[in-house]
């Protein structure tokens, strides 16, 4: 089985990081997001990794994330030369395909869906396209909406984008199983939205559209930097399906006098100098340093940043994401 990350796109919506630091590097639990997402795809039993990235960025994942997962699985680098939208990069990617189906996810969302599952369901049912999705609220849902079928259990019979429905829905995670015959169905040239354009159209067209109830699952974009520290802050407390470390890191150095309470992740190489107050949940990236007398409380301390002596901080992103750039390739050359 294979599968494709989706991890183009300008991130606009994480600035001031990006573009500085993409999207998908953007550290979640003193790891890129990216790292996470390969690690779940290594549980589905994936064999090979695609993962589509703007052409002028492939030096720095390579450089940053390999060229395997931690797995052993191979990964490859997938040039995306100009914006095409999600449809327009599926496109883009037809050889990669290679006659089968691809799983499909996104760069930047943390996940717990059962994936090994969501391929199972998508052979048992035969579709062309199965969305994994989840109960929702359509109260407080904005994203798109799946319409099961009630005489084909496991199927839909549509495929809204962003309806603004209410009462109970199944919303879309992101997560699809994509054969190939639907890249016939994607226009050849410009820029094409597979869930607004593509998706929405395939039932009309007589191509089965596979529904996955995933069930309770954790899900999480981090694409803004309110969610970026959210995601953090769960993963610290154990609320997401990150496996993360309750040590620090190597090479940390902690004054003695230094207070670290609990639900607090301290990165490899960090300093926590005399008299720091250090109060969960909260990350404290590789090689950061904080001040004597410094207050971070609920923070995510970004790769290499700085907390000046007698400093306070709250609730809010810290550093500089060139230097955090830089940091993470300074960590993968030295592994």
């Amino acid at each position: 089985m294979k599968a494709l990350v989706l991890a183009g796109g300008q991130g606009s919506r994480l600035r001031p990081l990006t573009p500085t630091l993409p999207k998908p590097l953007a550290p979640v639990a003193n790891r890129p997001v990216l790292s996470w997402v390969l690690d779940h795809l290594d549980r589905a039993g994936v064999e090979e990794t695609g993962v589509v990235v703007p052409v002028a960025d492939m030096t720095l994942y390579r450089r940053i994330i390999g060229t395997s997962t931690a797995a052993g699985t191979p990964v490859r680098w997938l040039p995306e030369a100009a914006a095409a939208g999600t449809g327009g990069c599926l496109r883009q990617q037809a050889a990669f395909f290679d006659g089968g189906p691809v799983l499909v996810v996104p760069a930047d969302i943390v996940s717990s869906v059962d994936l090994a599952r969501l391929i199972g369901h998508h052979h048992a049912v035969g579709a062309a396209v199965t969305v994994a999705a989840v109960v929702r609220d359509g109260a407080q849902w904005a994203g798109d909406v799946l319409v099961p079928d009630p005489a084909r259990p496991g199927t839909a019979t549509a495929y809204r984008f962003k309806p603004g429905s209410t009462g109970r829905l199944l919303g879309s995670t992101g997560a699809w199983m994509v054969g190939p015959d639907v890249l016939d169905r994607i226009p050849g040239q410009g820029f094409t939205d597979f869930s607004s354009q593509t998706l929405p159209a395939l039932p009309a067209a007589g191509l089965p559209l596979g529904l996955f109830d995933a069930g309770e699952v954790y899900l999480r974009d981090i694409g803004t930097p309110a969610k970026l520290l959210t995601g953090n802050q769960e993963a610290v407390v154990g609320a997401s399906p990150l496996e993360v470390a309750s040590t620090p890191g190597d090479g940390a150095r902690i004054d003695p006098s230094a207070h670290v309470g609990e639900q607090v992740l301290i990165g490899e190489g960090a300093q926590i100098a005399a008299d720091a107050c250090l109060t969960g949940p909260a990350v404290i990236g590789p090689h950061a340093r904080i001040g004597a007398g410094a207050h971070v409380d609920g923070a995510l301390v970004l790769p290499g940043a700085r907390v000046d002596a007698g400093c306070r901080v709250t609730e809010e992103i810290v550093g500089d994401p060139g230097r955090a750039r830089d940091m993470l390739l300074r960590l993968a050359a030295e592994r």
